[in-house]
């Protein structure tokens, strides 16, 4: 939390006023130091507190008013001066002519020493900057936890009390953010969540912003406030379990492909094409999905081998061979051998159109689920053999 002109006068200690109420009071202040010179600027510079006794203010209210144009030009953050000791008042149009510029002018009880003050902003200067390295350390192990939990390399029971202790509960969502600018991005994540009290983990990954936070309106809030005209978002269906969170990974980047529209958040739920045959529940979905191809994701998994895809592929180019072995960089012969081994898995005959339609409705429903990635393009349902 940056130290300010308004936490300063909110300090108990410094008994010090504003004579420019609500002036300037989001202006940082970094160190504090008495200057009694005509022309502070030429010796203070950005972040300070001037403190004065009056001795260098100027009499008339011109050359006020350049004296205080002068130090919010070189970026001092205020000016505070002794109630008592102030020869010559600032006068109203002075004040007036500050506030106009957004200068923030205060005043300070007499009874109290500038090295008071001094020693106040200094320990708050302190205090703020433990806090940020403490808050960067957090954000850091955050980032890099989130990339292993994407990438399901921590078991579920220990990666659930890991995201606890950030106050990260069930039900979860993903977001993936995506924008040309993706360390600013991360900036602006943590910021909207600070700003909004609320919390997650977020991590870059593959030229993306990634968001784990617990499914909730003010989380959406927040995701509504990053979205701006360069931003795109997507967002996975509410999870409970962490080990679903490759599954929501995929899920978010679907949303965020169908999201042709900067400055929208587009949930999964709202991006998956309605279909006549198949449900909207995840889970429903999954077992659809793996009780036709998990026989062939689990070959594809033992072996390092990508007959899925190859399936996908053919099926969206509607089974021709030439444009799916063109597609799979692959000859011919290849990709018949290939489709045959297919057959033989998952025991359907691709020439039946009756088997055909249900691989299908299974490559769509692991698209769904979050199982397989979308394509850029979308898919194309299948027609009669071709090639």
């Amino acid at each position: 939390m940056t130290f300010t002109v308004g936490s300063f006068l909110a300090l108990p200690a410094a008994r010090t006023v504003s004579l420019t109420p609500g002036v300037g009071e989001e202006r940082a202040i970094t160190w504090a130091h008495v200057c009694e010179l005509r022309e502070p600027w030429k010796w203070l510079g950005r972040g300070a507190l001037v403190m004065t006794t009056g001795m260098g203010v100027p009499a008339t209210t011109d050359d006020q008013c350049a004296y205080l144009a002068g130090m919010n030009a070189a970026g001092i953050a205020a000016v505070t001066v002794d109630e008592e000791m102030l020869e010559t008042p600032i006068t109203e149009p002075a004040l007036a002519y500050a506030a106009h510029i957004g200068f923030p002018v205060l005043q300070t009880a007499h009874e109290v020493p500038f090295i008071t003050l001094a020693m106040a902003v200094a320990d708050a200067v302190r205090t703020e900057h433990a806090e940020h390295v403490m808050q960067q350390a957090e954000q850091l192990h955050g980032s890099l936890l989130l990339a292993e939990l994407c990438g399901g390399s921590v078991p579920s029971e220990p990666a659930a009390r890991l995201v606890a202790t950030y106050d990260i509960e069930p039900p979860f969502l993903l977001a993936v953010i995506e924008n040309d600018d993706v360390r600013s991005t991360l900036d602006r994540v943590y910021a909207g969540f600070s700003a909004h009290r609320a919390t997650a983990l977020a991590t870059i990954k593959e030229g993306q912003v990634l968001v784990l936070a617990h499914a909730s309106e003010r989380v959406d809030r927040v995701l509504e406030a990053l979205s701006d005209e360069t931003a795109r978002i997507g967002v996975s269906a509410q999870f409970h379990q962490l080990e679903d969170l490759p599954a929501a990974l995929r899920q978010a980047r679907s949303a965020l492909i169908r999201n042709h529209q900067s400055g929208r958040v587009l949930r999964f739920e709202e991006s998956t094409t309605a279909s006549l045959f198949l449900p909207h529940d995840t889970d429903q979905l999954r077992r659809i999905a793996r009780q036709v191809l998990g026989p062939l994701r689990t070959y594809d998994e033992q072996r390092g081998t990508s007959l899925t895809q190859t399936l996908r592929v053919f099926l969206e180019e509607n089974r021709s061979w030439v444009r799916a072995a063109e597609r799979l960089y692959v000859h011919r012969q290849t990709l018949i051998a290939r489709i045959s081994r297919i057959e033989k898995i998952i025991d359907r005959d691709l020439s039946s159109i009756e088997d055909t339609a249900e691989c299908w409705l299974a490559v769509q429903a692991a698209i769904s689920c979050g199982d397989l990635e979308p394509n850029d393009t979308g898919p194309r349902p299948p027609g009669p053999p071709g090639g």
